[in-house]
């Protein structure tokens, strides 16, 4: 349990080298990390809700903003990371949420998404997939995780994808492999693909999964293609029917028929109208 009092700096002093920022599990309210919320997410990395408190998103935040910048990766927040990032944040014009249900954060002028997203569209345009096929796995991905690294002990999920035990064990020894952090972005983005192909770590799943993503008549539907790797590749809860969801206690609403499978799987509408947002997004960028 980490206890840190974080309100006993003001932003000023911490900039000056009178101290530094951490993750506090107690959740107090501090000025000076409201204001360096404010400018992480302006920047580009997202801590969600700019509140004052150094939580796990806020923790995830800062040490994807040192390793982008090769600061010193340790979640502690003091002068060389807040000088850092005063620079960044004010060069950037900031990310705006685009319109619908299902708005993402975009930055229009430069053309980018946030940066756990960008560098998952990099990734996988990198590995030649076509844009509605990379829209509809992030899609994905923004409904499971909103692209947090975050990991999880147990047989909880973790990660951007909510690997399950076995494929976490997997992206475990994936990342020691390449003397990696398993919670770094790029390895996380890097490990789908490691997934999608057969060796080590291929998954089968993931594996039929890309071969159908590749597919001209899946490729050019961005609905098919986020089915397909709802189905094959995030494989989350699904029921034969709305009545066998209802009868377990699940909100129907949050379920719709894939065309994969004709099954019906959990947060559907979620991540079609996701894909569709970044898809979107993406017919503007080179």
């Amino acid at each position: 349990m980490a206890s840190y009092d974080n309100s006993r700096y003001t932003y000023g002093q911490v900039l000056a080298g009178g101290g530094y920022y951490m993750k506090d599990d107690n959740l107090r309210y501090s000025a000076g990390v409201l204001q360096m919320q404010s400018k992480l997410n302006k920047a580009g990395f997202w801590c969600g809700t700019v509140d004052g408190k150094f939580g796990a998103g806020t923790d995830e935040a800062v040490r994807h903003f040192q390793r982008a910048f090769n600061l010193t990766v340790d979640g502690k927040a003091g002068k060389g990371t807040l000088s850092k990032l005063d620079v960044v944040s004010s060069s950037s014009p900031g990310f705006i949420k685009t319109s619908g249900t299902y708005g993402i954060y975009f930055d229009s002028e430069n053309k980018c998404f946030m940066h756990n997203q960008q560098i998952v569209y990099l990734q996988l345009r990198s590995a030649k997939l076509e844009k509605k096929v990379v829209a509809a796995i992030m899609g994905n991905i923004e409904a499971e995780s909103k692209f947090r690294t975050t990991w999880t002990s147990g047989t909880s999920s973790a990660g951007i994808c909510q690997w399950l035990p076995d494929r976490k064990t997997n992206l475990e020894k994936y990342a020691a492999s390449i003397s990696d952090e398993k919670t770094s972005i790029h390895v996380q983005a890097k490990f789908i693909l490691e997934e999608c192909k057969a060796g080590i770590y291929g998954d089968a799943g993931a594996i039929e999964c890309l071969k159908a993503l590749k597919e001209t008549t899946v490729a050019s539907d961005i609905i098919k293609a986020t089915d397909y790797f709802t189905a094959l590749y995030e494989r989350c809860e699904n029921f034969s029917s709305l009545s066998e969801a209802q009868a377990a206690g699940r909100d129907t609403s949050r379920f719709a028929k894939n065309v994969y499978d004709e099954r019906y799987y959990l947060d559907t509408p979620k991540r079609r109208g996701y894909a569709q947002a970044y898809y979107a997004c993406m017919s503007d960028m080179t």
